[in-house]
């Protein structure tokens, strides 16, 4: 193996024993920042996922969820968009919102 040059060995199958794929560092740094990119862009999306699956929002939250401004979300308050309030502490429960709504589609 010469200086600036890593070996990448993958497994092969039992008929074979590895195989040997030299490569110069920029192509190991490329590949590494490539990984490094794919790693942190799933877990950034595993806590964008979990954080909208969690049953009780906030209101900046609630209007992500629902795609609306936060006037939007205040005129929906003033129409009875269900809410809780424990001791000064507001959170919408993101089930109950869902049922208020389906109840306000037009047409229906």
């Amino acid at each position: 193996m010469t200086a600036g040059k890593e070996a990448c060995f993958i497994e092969a199958p039992a008929s074979q024993s590895t195989l040997d794929f030299p490569m110069d560092d920029r192509n190991v740094i490329a590949i590494r920042n490539a990984l490094a990119t794919l790693f942190l862009d799933e877990v950034n999306k595993a806590r964008n996922e979990l954080a909208t699956n969690n049953r009780y929002l906030l209101k900046m939250e609630l209007c992500d969820y629902l795609k609306i401004s936060n006037n939007t979300l205040d005129k929906w308050i003033g129409l009875g968009l269900p809410r809780i309030n424990v001791c000064g502490v507001v959170r919408y429960d993101r089930d109950a919102v869902d049922g208020w709504l389906r109840k306000h589609i037009e047409g229906w």
